[in-house]
């Protein structure tokens, strides 16, 4: 496929988000559809939600075109058509009606099991060139990967652009390996996500005019993880280098949760006890932990994903550099927080 053709589809992606959000956001501030800070937020003023649609949308129906097309497999466009629509009508519901936990994740457990089970599972997993056989507790443990991401990507949208910044950088990324194995289809799959969220990204910028909302969030994260499962099958994209790309995401919740657990909280409760989240109550503004979050991508985790994807015996060692790096990002973070909470106690 031509560089040129590639950029006019990118391009018109990111006018047609653009122009999905305007009509998304008049209808939120008609309909007083807001997002309402509480002393978890890290916003001070009210801001229309339901900005992921731009996003969702698009990507559902790129993957139904190129069904209809006959230009993808036909188990990957169902899962994802299925899975996707399954979560993204869940979250926009939720968005606008404050569904139940416990039903979000029901949601989110069946849309995972459906989505899963259409492509076949995740029976084995390759690491450092040796391939381990699951069986049957791939399929179960590749369900609670996607759930763990539908779930996290939405804890990790808190402050303005940061999980358009994350999707962004993971997208980008993928698209290089994509191009230049000349897989075209997910290419375009990919340029479909990264463009529409640029597009959102434009009025989601520090101050954000729209919030993704859990339509994007939680749908990303599934998205993510649903295509982390299908290119470990197809020997496309390891997963190895999916769980390095989603590191920043996935270390931060992680190692919150565990440390939640630990500390007899509440875990399952909101919370703003997440690194990114202490670094704004540190000072840090919606802008500088976007940039912070790009620089990270940038310097650290793409080189990282990019040794990984080149010299696969050292595969291994990469993801463990990558969460090293994220945990010791968070456990400063943490630390230096406790630390001025003390001091001014």
């Amino acid at each position: 496929m031509h560089l040129f053709n590639l950029l006019i589809l990118c391009i018109s992606y990111i006018a047609i988000s653009v122009i999905i959000n305007i009509f998304i956001r008049n209808f939120a501030i008609k309909n007083n559809l807001f997002d309402i800070p509480n002393n978890r937020s890290s916003h001070q003023t009210p801001k229309p939600k339901g900005g992921g649609i731009s996003i969702v949308l698009p990507l559902i129906l790129t993957v139904t075109i190129l069904f209809f097309c006959q230009m993808v497999d036909t188990k990957i466009a169902v899962s994802m058509i299925i899975g996707l629509t399954l979560v993204g009508i869940t979250g926009l519901i939720d968005d606008y009606k404050s569904l139940s936990a416990l039903f979000r994740v029901g949601i989110y457990i069946f849309s995972a099991g459906l989505s899963l089970h259409i492509i076949g599972g995740l029976d084995s997993i390759s690491i450092n060139r040796y391939s381990y056989y699951l069986g049957n507790a791939g399929y179960y443990l590749s369900i609670l990967f996607l759930v763990w991401l539908t779930n996290l990507y939405n804890f990790m949208d808190g402050t303005d652009g940061f999980a358009a910044i994350q999707t962004i950088c993971v997208s980008i990324f993928c698209c290089f390996l994509l191009y230049f194995s000349n897989n075209f289809i997910f290419l375009i799959i990919m340029l479909c996500l990264v463009s529409t969220t640029i597009g959102f990204l434009y009025w989601n910028w520090a101050p954000a005019k729209i919030f993704m909302g859990d339509v994007g969030s939680c749908t990303i994260g599934f998205f993510f993880g649903l295509l982390a499962v299908y290119t470990q099958n197809k020997s496309i994209i390891s997963i190895g280098v999916w769980v390095i790309l989603l590191s920043p995401f996935i270390g931060d919740a992680t190692f919150t949760l565990i440390s939640r657990i630990l500390n007899n909280e509440k875990w399952y409760s909101a919370h703003n006890s997440h690194a990114y989240q202490k670094l704004y109550q540190l000072g840090l503004s919606h802008a500088q932990l976007g940039f912070a979050l790009l620089a990270i991508n940038l310097l650290i985790i793409w080189p990282l994903a990019y040794f990984a994807n080149a010299h696969k015996n050292y595969e291994l060692l990469m993801i463990m550099f990558s969460y090293i790096f994220v945990g010791i990002i968070w456990l400063t973070t943490q630390n230096r927080y406790k630390n001025i909470i003390k001091s001014l106690s």
